[in-house]
């Protein structure tokens, strides 16, 4: 469904730009304002330096219990079809 609010870490800038021209809003997960759908994130992540020292993020009660995607288990070839399978 397009219109979903998917929260991509930080760096991942291929998925953002590929989530960006299927038509889904995007934010990062400190930001959102409302509840998220979709989280996007890597743990081999190399261009994301983190702003985050503390090692604590806020997270409203609202988005505790959001689907996870690893994108280098899926691939960037399957994300969209990843994401648009979750209810």
């Amino acid at each position: 469904m397009k219109g979903k609010l998917i929260a991509v870490q930080e760096g991942l800038h291929e998925a953002t730009e590929t989530l960006r021209q299927k038509g889904y809003r995007i934010t990062m997960i400190d930001e959102a304002n409302e509840p998220i759908d979709v989280i996007v994130y890597s743990n081999r992540n190399v261009n994301y330096l983190a702003h985050n020292t503390t090692g604590k993020i806020h997270i409203p009660s609202y988005n505790k219990f959001v689907k996870m995607i690893n994108i280098e288990e899926v691939g960037i070839n399957n994300l969209i079809s990843t994401i648009e399978e979750i209810r």
